[in-house]
């Protein structure tokens, strides 16, 4: 498996319907604060494909101003061969 941390920042007005969309999203929001517009999220996929188009999407939700990537790794087990 691989797993990423992000940290969503929002545009200005858009933190709670930003918060929705991630909700409906396969990733866990760990922590959010709206005095900063930002969420913190992790992904978790089979593939980095798989993660990579994950965080594109993210970056392209409506009311998303930047997304970046905190912290990435893998569990060499739980990978496919």
């Amino acid at each position: 498996m691989y797993y990423s941390g992000l940290v969503v920042t929002c545009k200005a007005g858009h933190f709670d319907s930003v918060g929705r969309l991630l909700r409906d999203l396969p990733v866990e929001v760990h922590q959010s604060d709206a005095a900063s517009g930002r969420y913190v999220v992790v992904l978790e996929e089979a593939s980095v494909d798989a993660e990579t188009e994950q965080f594109r999407r993210i970056r392209t939700l409506e009311g998303v101003a930047d997304v970046s990537l905190i912290v990435h790794r893998s569990e060499p087990g739980d990978a496919p061969d």
